[in-house]
């Protein structure tokens, strides 16, 4: 891991500027494909240009990357807390979500073939689809598959986040408040996203656009403290990314779960970067900020 004090000023100023500008322009016109339904052109420019360019601002602000923890470290406990926690979490709070808001639960194919490209979803014949075992399907996958196989995209900004970000703020602002302020940058970091493109937040949902790209930072503020403590016990930058890639998986279940129409409600969840949706990775997250806290009150 990176030490705060050896990363200066200046080159945090480098790493910021790079990770952010240079990340502004593809995640712009992502947001722009996406608004305009063009899902594949979005998914290209986010998932594959820009959410590599913090790992290409470490190595540009020539901070010492060799030590954000390449090797490996096997630790079961960490490793299944990584996988396995945001998907539990972030289903409790999809619970929730259909708690207050059931008549939007409906086992169906409706919000999962919106999110699709309208070449691949015109493509599918429902009629032949059993939404049932698509669900099951896709539990299975987001447990297993989906966040291996998303461990080198998440990479490329957990390098940039925990790696550098994190460990700068936390020296200078204290490990609390520099927590808070990492996952509010994080944040921001998607707002083109966001405000260009409705991602996340979709449909004419309760205090658009203001309140989507603050519920963003909220959201990324609290699963940043649950990220940021694996890399702190674990020194190994990979089981931060499998957790990011735990985070974005675990909605993939929920599309079969929330029927057409009520994407105005997409601002309270059910996914995880909902406010219902993440009230659980909330809590942990204020519970790991308070253990924290009174740890350092005793020393």
């Amino acid at each position: 891991m990176i030490n705060g004090s050896e990363i200066t000023n200046k080159k945090f100023g480098i790493f910021m500027t790079v990770a952010f500008l240079a990340a502004y322009i593809p995640l712009s016109v992502a947001g722009l494909a996406y608004k305009g339904g063009n899902i594949l052109l979005c998914l290209f420019l986010f998932r594959f240009i820009a959410i590599f360019i913090p790992l290409i601002a470490v190595i540009v602000s020539g901070l010492p990357f060799k030590k954000l923890g390449w090797k490996p470290k096997f630790s079961f406990k960490y490793l299944i807390a990584s996988l396995i926690g945001p998907q539990l979490l972030s289903w409790i709070g999809a619970g929730i979500f259909f708690a207050f808001n059931k008549d939007s639960f409906g086992i169906g194919m409706d919000s999962y073939l919106a999110m699709l490209p309208a070449e691949v979803s015109g493509m599918i014949d429902t009629s032949e689809t059993s939404a049932y075992a698509c669900l099951i399907m896709m539990i299975i996958m987001s447990l297993t598959i989906l966040p291996i196989s998303q461990i080198l995209p998440s990479l490329g900004e957990e390098a940039g986040w925990r790696g550098v970000m994190y460990p700068y703020l936390k020296t200078r602002l204290g490990p609390v408040f520099g927590k808070l302020a990492g996952g509010a940058l994080w944040g921001i970091w998607h707002w083109p996203l966001v405000i260009l493109g409705s991602y996340f937040y979709e449909g004419d949902y309760f205090g658009k656009p203001v309140l989507g790209p603050v519920m963003i930072c909220i959201s990324l503020c609290a699963f940043g403290v649950l990220i940021d403590h694996v890399y702190e016990k674990t020194g190994c930058i990979w089981l931060p990314s499998l957790m990011h890639a735990a985070m974005n998986s675990s909605a993939m279940p929920l599309m079969f779960m929330l029927r057409g129409g009520y994407s105005h409600l997409s601002i309270l969840g059910p996914n995880c970067f909902g406010l219902l949706g993440c009230l659980p990775v909330m809590v942990v997250a204020a519970v790991l900020v308070f253990a924290k806290v009174k740890k350092r009150d005793v020393r």
